[in-house]
């Protein structure tokens, strides 16, 4: 069976975490889609340059989504931080930068819901974002049966 096949958007759009628990459908414009996507797909995000618990991270973003981003953001960090998170409608980061570009590959075909990003704290929203949940595997959230990293990397930014 495919990760995520037998769950319906209503069966995992409650994220939860040590931190907080909330309804990911408010994060989205309208339902998202239910999307199979296929093995050696590439998906990004971006994230604090120490990540622990790569895989179990359920935002992430096609290569292209993060380079109009990229291309629609001044120079420098800060901004691009602040055009990422205005696109994809985040809330601040409690403290750190997220400089960092993650990038995995998919190793298997896995089910996502896909959507445009909706307007949350005070962000605009309104770039496609992808929900992953489950993808963490095996023996901790550093793993998973379904994806690898394929690098890291800062962004060559002013």
């Amino acid at each position: 069976m495919i990760l995520n096949e037998q769950y319906s958007f209503h069966d995992v759009r409650y994220s939860i975490s040590r931190k907080l628990s909330y309804d990911v459908e408010l994060s989205f414009n309208g339902l998202p889609r239910k999307e199979c996507l296929e093995a050696r797909t590439t998906l990004v995000r971006l994230d604090f340059p120490v990540v622990f618990g790569i895989f179990a991270k359920v935002w992430w973003m096609r290569e292209n989504v993060l380079q109009g981003i990229v291309n629609s953001s001044d120079p420098g960090v800060v901004a691009l931080r602040q055009e990422w998170q205005h696109q994809q409608a985040l809330p601040k980061a409690a403290k750190g930068i997220r400089t960092q570009v993650l990038e995995i590959e998919l190793t298997t075909a896995v089910f996502a819901w896909v959507g445009q990003a909706s307007p949350l704290f005070h962000r605009r929203g309104g770039a496609e974002q992808i929900y992953l949940p489950n993808l963490a595997s095996g023996t901790g959230p550093d793993r998973s049966s379904h994806a690898r990293l394929r690098r890291t990397y800062t962004l060559p930014i002013q």
